[in-house]
C-alpha cells in the first residue's frame, strides 16, 4: 500500500508578506528537497516506517534552504500524514513541522 505525507507550508502572518515576496518554500523528505508554494498543500509518496522532514525558505538566487529544522514522522502503510509547517515571529526564526489546527468549536 501506498503511504504519503501532504504538508502545507505556511509563513507567520508578521513576516509573510517578506516571504511571499522573496521566497519559496522548500520541503525537505528524507534529505531531497521540494520546491513547494505557500498555502499550498505539498505531497511527498513514501513507504511505511520512519522518515525525516523539514521544511524551510529558498530566497531567490540562493541555493540553499534556510529555516530548516529536521522532525522524524512515522508513517503506517497505507497512511496519509497531515502536516503544516510554519516559520516564527522573526523572520530567522525555523519552521515547525506540526499537526493542523483544528478550528476552534462553538
Amino acid at each position: 500500500m501506498n503511504s504519503s505525507v501532504v504538508v502545507t507550508p505556511r509563513t507567520h502572518w508578521i513576516n509573510g508578506w517578506f516571504l511571499r515576496l522573496f521566497a519559496r518554500p522548500v520541503i525537505r523528505f528524507d534529505g531531497v528537497d521540494h520546491t513547494a508554494r505557500w498555502g499550498q498543500p505539498y505531497r511527498v509518496d513514501a513507504g511505511a516506517g520512519v522518515h525525516r522532514i523539514a521544511v524551510g525558505a529558498r530566497y531567490r538566487g540562493g541555493t540553499g534552504a534556510l529555516g530548516l529544522v529536521e522532525s522524524r514522522v512515522e508513517i503506517g502503510a497505507g497512511q496519509r500524514l497531515i502536516l503544516e509547517a510554519r516559520n516564527g515571529f522573526f523572520n530567522h526564526q525555523p519552521f515547525i513541522v506540526t499537526p493542523p489546527r483544528k478550528p476552534a468549536v462553538g
